[in-house]
């Protein structure tokens, strides 16, 4: 079957359920983030999120983002979380190292970056990418294939409690 011989829905779904590299969200510094992908990208590559509050160790996955995973979160949002928000401020940014099973070797990345007031998926950025060159990345305000698992679980998008 030919790409125009396809419904418009069948089209929309293959374009918003994949990898995006799209166009930058415009929204610049949010929590002293350069939210654009290409500063998300720079971002995790330095490890600049390293002396956040973390889980101690990998961990494995409860849902998707493979089979080991590592969470960490910015003063911003372990404050509200410590506080028992329902609703977290902009500026709250988590960040998920993404591990092999052997939970040594690094994959790649997924963050959450809260960028507006509120609630919904429209007020998060949400970003996966995989190394090492990060050039086919989940990237978007409210990405049609981050959301919906964010959105069953946990509060205002964050699905992952606090280290204790």
């Amino acid at each position: 079957m030919r790409p125009s011989s396809l419904p418009c829905t069948v089209l929309l779904a293959l374009v918003a359920c994949g990898p995006s590299s799209s166009v930058d969200e415009g929204l610049g510094e949010v929590g002293g983030l350069d939210t654009s992908e290409a500063g998300i990208t720079a971002f995790v590559r330095e490890g600049r999120y390293r002396e956040w509050l973390a889980e101690p160790a990998p961990r494995r996955s409860v849902r998707s983002h493979g089979d080991r995973v590592r969470v960490f979160f910015n003063d911003v949002l372990a404050r509200s979380m410590a506080e028992g928000n329902r609703v977290h401020p902009v500026g709250s940014i988590t960040v998920k190292e993404l591990f092999e099973s052997d939970g040594r070797t690094a994959r790649g990345h997924a963050l959450d970056i809260k960028v507006a007031e509120g609630t919904g998926k429209d007020t998060w950025i949400f970003y996966e990418g995989f190394g090492p060159n990060y050039d086919d990345n989940y990237y978007g305000r409210g990405h049609d294939t981050c959301h919906g698992c964010h959105a069953d679980q946990g509060t205002d998008y964050v699905a992952t409690p606090l280290p204790r």
